[in-house]
């Protein structure tokens, strides 16, 4: 049994807060907000965060929901070479220009198992004054301090 429909439509429920709370405790996070999909959630991601003076930095192979999320921002893109550290850190150097930039990346790619060198791009960010965005989506419950991601 449901509520009949999305939360959009049948409204945020005790239900919908108590499991956001108990997650965002989990993920040692202040706050959480559930989306109905992962896919939606990256959909609506990229496109209130990015504009046309922004960057988003992709890596080639991230999951569909991420490039479908980025395909209807209006941010310049530049695409990087699959865990490639130097190729990123080339399209960082590449969108110095840009207002605001923004690496997305999988933690672990759905397709293929592999796991991201995030302490390598955060790095790489860092050193750019870059943003990371990390999909934890395939990392949640196996990676990480108590499955954490």
């Amino acid at each position: 049994a449901g509520l009949s429909s999305v939360r959009f439509i049948c409204g945020t429920q005790d239900l919908h807060k108590h499991l956001e709370q108990k997650l965002a405790q989990f993920h040692e996070r202040e706050d959480c907000i559930l989306y109905a999909s992962c896919f939606d959630a990256n959909a609506g991601l990229f496109e209130v965060l990015l504009g046309p003076d922004d960057a988003v930095l992709s890596d080639e192979l991230n999951h569909a929901s991420i490039i479908d999320g980025i395909r209807l921002c209006r941010a310049q893109r530049f695409r990087y070479k699959h865990m490639n550290l130097d190729d990123l850190e080339q399209k960082l150097k590449e969108s110095q220009s840009c207002r605001l930039r923004l690496v997305a990346t999988d933690g672990v790619f759905s397709m293929d198992g592999d796991v991201a060198p995030l302490v390598g791009i955060c790095d790489l960010a860092e050193q750019y004054g870059a943003l990371v965005f990390i999909d934890e989506c395939h990392a949640t419950g196996f990676l990480g301090p108590r499955g954490r991601g």
